[in-house]
């Protein structure tokens, strides 16, 4: 793959005792696309997210994010160099409010330094500029107003947000979506996912996503693997993959 692509996984191979869950694995996520990741429940879409992001090393094969070999890499590192999950179902902070959920994602705080931290006008610089950033990505996903209310308090659909601008906190090059619209109305799934066009269109932001909602999904990305029993079975555009015979049987033939 060229240098087009900001993510490629090159011939994964991932086992759990006797079962294979991903099998010779080779995909790529071109720059500045929303690229999709489909396939019926256990097929692997996870477990491929899990040796992206680190959380599994794989047992044969490599992961390159953007120009790095990020094979096995701790999920820390992989983050700090602008890759960024979240998950499908998120994960607060419980006992803090929604604005300190978003505060916690920031990167290079310098107070995470023991040395910076004891220079006051260097930390609190930071802080200021940190809380004005949080403020602005809540007002961006339009969840500003419930920037005080507790995380447990808050619907699934607003924790969808909250996690999102957890991610984009951080100033990543990547995003991986996990499920993204589950769980939330069919109006708000088409608002997260017309942000994230905003993202790819505005700030030229790549993202890498698995779900389920073909319907408004495909609306959306610009190309699509899909996955069966640890194998991509079949890419293409939406329309390609929608008419693709061994889709049709393995998955949307399902519904």
């Amino acid at each position: 793959m060229s240098e087009d692509y900001i993510l490629k996984v090159e011939h994964v191979r991932k086992t759990f005792g006797g079962i294979v869950a991903l099998d010779d694995v080779v995909m790529g996520v071109r720059r500045g696309t929303m690229t999709a990741l489909i396939g019926p429940n256990g097929s692997g879409k996870t477990t491929l997210f899990n040796v992206i992001a680190g959380v599994y090393k794989p047992d044969r094969g490599k992961v390159y994010f953007d120009g790095h070999d990020i094979t096995g890499m701790p999920p820390e590192k992989i983050y700090h160099l602008g890759l960024v999950r979240t998950f499908q179902i998120p994960r607060m902070f419980k006992g803090m409010t929604v604005y300190e959920n978003v505060l916690t994602a920031a990167r290079n705080n310098p107070g995470e330094s023991y040395a910076k931290s004891l220079i006051r006008s260097i930390w609190k610089r930071a802080e200021l500029g940190i809380a004005n950033k949080a403020v602005d990505t809540m007002k961006l996903l339009k969840i500003l107003h419930i920037a005080k209310n507790l995380s447990s308090a808050i619907s699934g659909g607003q924790m969808k947000l909250v996690e999102l601008a957890r991610g984009l906190m951080s100033d990543p090059k990547m995003l991986l979506l996990d499920e993204p619209a589950a769980g939330v109305n069919p109006t708000l799934a088409h608002e997260i996912f017309k942000f994230l066009r905003h993202l790819r269109d505005e700030r030229g932001m790549s993202m890498l996503i698995i779900e389920h909602r073909l319907d408004i999904l495909f609306d959306y990305v610009d190309y699509v693997y899909v996955m069966h029993r640890g194998r991509i079975v079949a890419e293409g555009t939406p329309e390609e993959v929608s008419e693709n015979p061994v889709v049709v049987e393995i998955y949307l033939g399902e519904a």
